[in-house]
């Protein structure tokens, strides 16, 4: 059977369609914009089933991104993104580094995880099976001291410093003020990778490297989300009085 009927009598907008629309677009406007979006059909149908058809999963697809661009910027999916998010990437980042603290043999990661070690690439470790499934038997081997750095420390009270300092020029957005946090916390590792790809080091020196980064990013995540949080407050705020 066809998917499109040529009978002017049953020419419908597509079912699937209408049911995005339905998902994506907010009740007050959903009856409006979807029986506009009829009328134009059946006059297009009148003519070409088909083109009809294709005319009204154009349309859906161009309002379906305007109002899920709203959907991913409005503050409250920001702040459920902001909060799972850097939680999840917490968790896993603690994984890593118990797992640097304790490993003795590289090889029950994978094949190759001894070299992607010497090359500072621990993360390399999230693409591997017996990683996950003995993931909380890992993090249960935890100890205080594993998370504690000095130098990781530091690096992360000066950068928390100048991510609060941006926060509070009333001028930064919250786009600026989430990349700038967000990569922060990832430059010490990105930058120890890209430190020992391009020196020779021994592979005792690789550790305390790897280590940095790691630590950095464990430490600036929960701050790092804290504050983008209370600029996603401020922002509701600012929002509820304007509509007040």
């Amino acid at each position: 059977m066809s998917l499109y009927s040529d009978k002017e009598s049953d020419a419908k907008p597509p079912v699937l369609a209408n049911k995005v629309l339905s998902i994506l677009l907010p009740n007050r406007l959903l009856e409006s914009v979807l029986g506009d979006l009829e009328e134009e059909f059946n006059i297009l149908a009148k003519q070409n089933i088909k083109r009809a058809n294709q005319w009204y999963w154009q349309q859906t697809r161009e309002t379906s991104m305007i109002y899920l661009k709203n959907k991913l910027a409005s503050v409250e999916m920001l702040g459920r993104l902001n909060f799972y998010l850097p939680l999840i990437m917490f968790i896993m980042t603690a994984g890593l580094i118990v797992l640097l603290s304790i490993l003795s043999d590289p090889t029950s990661i994978s094949d190759t995880f001894w070299d992607e070690l010497l090359q500072g690439k621990i993360h390399m470790a999230l693409f591997s099976a017996h990683f996950w499934h003995n993931f909380w038997d890992i993090l249960a081997l935890a100890e205080w001291g594993m998370f504690i750095h000095f130098e990781s420390f530091i690096i992360s009270f000066f950068s928390i410093a100048m991510l609060i300092h941006l926060y509070k020029e009333q001028q930064a957005s919250i786009i600026k003020l989430a990349l700038c946090g967000y990569s922060l916390a990832f430059i010490p590792y990105i930058w120890g990778i890209m430190h020992i790809a391009n020196y020779h080091f021994e592979a005792n020196q690789i550790g305390p490297i790897v280590a940095t980064g790691v630590l950095c990013l464990l430490y600036l995540l929960p701050p790092v989300s804290y504050i983008i949080h209370r600029k996603l407050k401020q922002l509701q705020a600012e929002h509820f009085e304007f509509h007040q």
